[in-house]
């Protein structure tokens, strides 16, 4: 009489699901340690494409609409250098136990109103290229002071601008007040945005910035690194 050894593919079935199991956790872990260091170059290349970095007002507009092939480039690279910017504070929660896992939810709301904001304002900006081209200089301004009245997109653009200041330095604080990191990568991601805002989003502080980043991310590879 021939029996079957459920048990042996029980064993090799559950070792598979264990695998595929650990890898997925394992791609969703450098996921999340990678995304500074991504924010970071894809910011020096939205800023280097920049045809009008530093400007604004009418420069900027007139720059932008005779420059609609590099700000689009621009505008890409801007777009998801601030979703992988913000995306730590919407991933890191799962990371942290005991201390700081109320600091964790207030982090991931904060990542998610950005995450759900600011990347995509950057669409803008070839609303703005295409009313130079088409009306110049005076229909951007017009454009510009009609919005201006309108209380909804202040309403609309600080959660994202939220998001900005607040996702890293959130992110650092939770994980330090969970014992993860050290005092060093607060101190890296607010260095990051100090060279980021006093270069006026210029490619040479964005490279900076990078820099500052990779540190975090170093901090963010030991905090999660499987125990």
């Amino acid at each position: 009489m021939t029996t079957l050894d459920l048990s042996a593919d029980a064993a090799g079935a559950g070792t598979t699901a264990t695998s595929r199991g650990s890898s997925a956790l394992a791609v969703r872990r450098w996921f999340l340690v990678a995304a500074p260091v991504l924010a970071g170059l894809l910011a020096v290349v939205g800023a280097a494409a920049d045809p009008a970095a530093g400007l604004a007002d009418d420069t900027l507009y007139r720059l932008y609409a005779a420059n609609p092939e590099p700000l689009q480039l621009k505008s890409l690279g801007l777009h998801w250098s601030y979703a992988f910017w913000i995306a730590p504070a919407l991933l890191v929660a799962p990371y942290v136990r005991g201390k700081g896992v109320w600091l964790a939810n207030i982090t991931a709301f904060v990542g998610f109103a950005g995450m759900t904001t600011l990347p995509g304002l950057l669409f803008s900006d070839w609303y703005d290229s295409a009313i130079g081209q088409v009306y110049g200089v005076e229909g951007n301004l017009a454009v510009t002071e009609q919005m201006n009245q309108m209380w909804g997109v202040p309403v609309f653009t600080l959660p994202g601008i939220a998001g900005l200041l607040l996702a890293l330095p959130l992110t650092a604080i939770t994980l330090w007040r969970a014992g993860l990191v050290r005092w060093w990568a607060l101190v890296s991601v607010l260095a990051g945005f100090a060279a980021f805002t006093f270069s006026n989003v210029m490619w040479w502080g964005c490279a900076i910035m990078t820099g500052c980043f990779a540190v975090f991310s170093v901090a963010l590879a030991r905090a999660t690194a499987p125990r």
